[in-house]
């Protein structure tokens, strides 16, 4: 089985605007808590590997950290760049594989991937590398999700899907819910050299202007998009019945949906 459109960098690039609008407020709030997790005091280094739009290199920067951040999406990559410019901020990004990362050894003092590296094909080397490019007892967080069932945004889209094609067949398990289970998330952590992490639970709510807005951008990511595309036809009427569940439940207003993911960190040795 080939790569899942989350996991092709290219795909990304044509998502950037939508991603920052709809889902990076969201995955900000895991991402400030991994932040604290690192305790890094003002001028240290960091590295956001898998960083996206940039929130949460901006984040850190904004805090007086040293960050660097790298994405395989070069537009991902410019969005930083351009973001880090309007607000007056320093950020060195780059477009990179964070399977392959391209600094020395022990070059910072710590490094996290908020929903990154659980995406790649090969997550226990990306955080291997993560883990070499950090200094002797600086600190790596990594943010996966957990807890599909309490993934609201999932559910209600399942939810419109199976009320609309009800035969569909089955989708395989997305790349990124591999490390689902604490188990398995603490072995990627031992398979990559690291100490056993200290694993903490965070909830963060979707905040959206209205269940249509929402479903008008329901695209936001490549796995979503390739979902639509599958849907064919049916698309417009799944997405009308999410609206119809959504505003059933939470109203026609503002709506706030929640999601779960473990923040996990570890020490170099």
């Amino acid at each position: 089985m080939g790569p899942q459109p989350d996991q092709e960098a290219r795909r990304w690039d044509d998502h950037v605007g939508v991603y920052e609008a709809v889902f990076e407020p969201f995955t900000l709030q895991f991402a400030q808590a991994a932040i604290s997790a690192l305790g890094l005091a003002a001028g240290r280094s960091v590295l956001d590997v898998g960083a996206g739009s940039g929130g949460a290199a901006l984040a850190m920067a904004g805090q007086g950290l040293r960050v660097s951040a790298i994405d395989a999406s070069a537009r991902m990559v410019d969005r930083i760049l351009a973001r880090a410019a309007e607000r007056g901020l320093s950020i060195d990004a780059r477009a990179m594989d964070g399977q392959a990362l391209q600094f020395d050894d022990a070059t910072f003092d710590a490094v996290l991937s908020v929903l990154g590296i659980i995406l790649f094909p090969d997550a226990e080397r990306g955080l291997a590398e993560m883990r070499r490019v950090v200094r002797q007892g600086g600190r790596a967080s990594v943010v996966t999700w957990t807890q599909p069932e309490n993934y609201e945004l999932a559910a209600e889209v399942r939810a419109a899907i199976q009320s609309t094609w009800p035969e569909q067949p089955p989708a395989p398990l997305p790349a990124q819910l591999r490390y689902r289970e604490e188990g398995d998330f603490r072995a990627l952590f031992k398979a990559a050299g690291l100490g056993e992490p200290i694993i903490t639970t965070t909830t963060a709510r979707l905040e959206v202007p209205s269940a249509r807005w929402l479903a008008e951008r329901i695209g936001f990511a490549p796995g979503m998009a390739a979902m639509l595309a599958g849907l064919g036809q049916r698309a417009p009427a799944v997405q009308q019945r999410f609206v119809e569940n959504l505003e059933r439940r939470l109203g026609k207003g503002a709506i706030g949906l929640s999601g779960v993911a473990f923040v996990g960190t570890a020490q170099v040795q």
